[in-house]
């Protein structure tokens, strides 16, 4: 399986667990040094998030959030600049399929 594929599996396992979290955050993390890796992480974050159920939402961002924070704090802004332009309709997504969320 390709890197990204892998990533793929790792965040469509995802759960609202600490120990889940954190390892799906380390695994966007590797991409980070590659040429163009926070974009292919971000936008494989996206596909995930969008073809995942409704409860898994939450996860996912909880993992936006720990490479964002993590990446800023220890290594630069690659991450920021990927998930900037897709962050905001991420949310409207997220909303827009779960009236509950408001």
């Amino acid at each position: 399986m390709s890197d990204a594929a892998d990533l793929r599996v790792t965040l469509s396992q995802t759960d609202v667990s600490a120990p889940a979290i954190q390892s799906s955050s380390r695994s966007m993390m590797r991409f980070y040094d590659k040429p163009g890796g926070a974009a292919v992480a971000v936008s494989e974050w996206r596909s995930v998030l969008q073809t995942s159920s409704p409860s898994q939402s939450l996860p996912l961002l909880y993992v936006a959030n720990e490479v964002l924070q993590t990446s800023k704090r220890n290594r630069g802004n690659r991450f920021l600049e990927a998930f900037g332009p897709v962050l905001g309709s991420s949310l409207q997504f997220i909303c827009g399929r779960d009236g509950s969320v408001t």
